[in-house]
């Protein structure tokens, strides 16, 4: 990583925020480097890969934005978009630790609920780049108002942003129920997803794993092998405690991987 910045989250002009930090971060590269020969975005989802638009749960000035177009313009290189999960995905292709294991669900648990997966080394990507989002599964029939409008979504559960807004108060003063809650609808969320993708290797990261740790891991897991039920040693499902890459990373590595046409 040569060059790295960054800027608080605008109130208003977003865009013009962003634009302001990309071009600064282009001029501060160092001439031996050489210039960029294409741009990798990861954003929080929704998204529209073919669109080139995203529509970030927590960003309402943004609702089907051309952020694609807007870069291509900006800086005349070609943009790789993907969602958030997608480019930490992509980005532990290149990690030598993970590199025999071709099938595996990444979840990604923090201010939205981000989530992905590779099925025999191919990453599942869907009509508009969001397969095997978890964010708005069921998780609790006729359960907590989700901010899409649906009730019982995992994200009305499982966001550090949900979670404060239901306490009033910091994520690190959530109550043990809570924590305990949160950790069950994640365990239902990988239950059911592992059951439809069929992968065993599930990677879970993000605020509330470094903030809740073991009290909402350990229900996480008793959840998902309750309702899991493997008919044989090899359908067990194994949980494992991530680090992610780092955001520049994964977003680097989409234009490795680039989406197909």
């Amino acid at each position: 990583m040569l060059v790295r910045d960054r800027i608080a989250m605008p109130s208003r002009e977003v865009w013009r925020g962003l634009e302001g930090l990309v071009r600064r971060v282009i001029a501060a590269t160092p001439a031996a480097a050489g210039r960029p020969r294409a741009v990798g975005v990861s954003c929080t989802g929704p998204i529209d890969v073919d669109a080139g638009a995203v529509s970030p749960d927590l960003i309402d000035a943004w609702r089907a934005f051309p952020l694609v177009a807007e870069l291509e313009t900006l800086t005349g290189l070609p943009v790789h978009l993907d969602s958030s999960a997608a480019a930490l995905a992509e980005a532990q292709r290149w990690q030598a630790s993970f590199a025999e294991r071709d099938s595996y669900l990444m979840l990604l648990l923090d201010s939205t609920v981000e989530s992905a997966c590779m099925l025999g080394g191919e990453r599942l990507r869907g009509a508009h780049g969001n397969a095997a989002s978890l964010a708005h599964l069921a998780v609790e029939p006729l359960g907590r108002e989700c901010w899409c409008g649906a009730l019982g979504c995992l994200s009305a559960y499982a966001t550090s942003s949900a979670i404060e807004r239901e306490l009033g108060r910091p994520l690190r003063r959530t109550t043990e129920s809570i924590i305990e809650r949160t950790g069950i609808m994640v365990g239902r969320a990988i239950a059911s997803a592992t059951a439809l993708l069929d992968v065993s290797t599930i990677y879970v990261s993000g605020a509330l794993v470094e903030v809740f740790g073991e009290k909402m891991i350990a229900p996480m897991r008793h959840e998902t092998d309750i309702r899991s039920r493997p008919r044989q040693e090899a359908d067990r499902r194994t949980i494992v405690v991530a680090v992610p890459s780092p955001a520049l990373v994964g977003a680097a590595s989409l234009t490795l991987t680039p989406a197909r046409a």
